[in-house]
């Protein structure tokens, strides 16, 4: 079986256990003009706890 691990505790988990996904673009890795800008997409999990700590108090944009 698949072991996850939390991209901000750093704890291993199961991927049935619960969990949160994002998609997110990672930051440019350079600002040569020939390379690309944008590495690709990546997917983080998350524990749910670690996710509602790291949210807590966000609001939704303007």
């Amino acid at each position: 079986m698949t072991t996850l691990y939390c991209a901000i505790c750093g704890n291993r988990f199961e991927p049935d256990d619960d969990h949160m996904w994002i998609d997110a673009e990672r930051k440019p890795r350079t600002c040569h003009p020939t390379a690309t800008l944008y590495e690709a997409d990546a997917d983080y999990a998350f524990h749910v706890d670690c996710w509602e700590r790291l949210t807590s108090g966000w609001m939704d944009p303007a």
